[in-house]
């Protein structure tokens, strides 16, 4: 695929499944062999460490969430993004109470592509920085 196609690809991952949740889409579009080199967790470097944090920490605590992708450059086989995630904390995030707080979660992702479909991913977040200044 051409670097447009992947950052078309990798702008639509961004809205359908960070932003609304659309597990169904990621799984349409990550490759069986894909590896999370982020996850925290090096046994669970596979799709489910991705679809796990989206569903289970990041749209349970939070709501009202948007993804401004603030900067992207692409090759034919990799994209990578600086971005926004911002939300209401409204749930629970890992037994943290909610806050009612707004939260910004900023990322820098890099993303190998295939074929059309995500293959690697390599992240840097302030997210535990985030989950400190709940706790304050």
């Amino acid at each position: 695929m051409s670097a447009e196609q992947n950052k078309s690809l990798i702008l639509q991952y961004n809205q359908e499944v960070i932003q609304n949740g659309n597990v169904a889409f990621f799984e349409q579009i990550v490759a069986p062999h894909f590896v999370n080199h982020s996850a925290p967790d090096p046994t669970a470097s596979g799709v489910e460490s991705m679809t796990a944090f989206f569903t289970n920490v990041l749209h349970t605590a939070f709501s009202n969430l948007t993804v401004d992708v603030l900067d992207m450059v692409a090759d034919d086989r990799t994209v990578a993004t600086r971005k926004q995630i911002t939300g209401t904390h409204t749930g629970n995030l890992m037994g943290l109470a909610p806050t009612g707080r707004r939260v910004t979660i900023c990322i820098i992702d890099l993303i190998r592509l295939e074929d059309g479909k995500l293959t690697e991913h390599w992240g840097e977040n302030n997210f535990p920085a985030v989950i400190q200044s709940l706790k304050a």
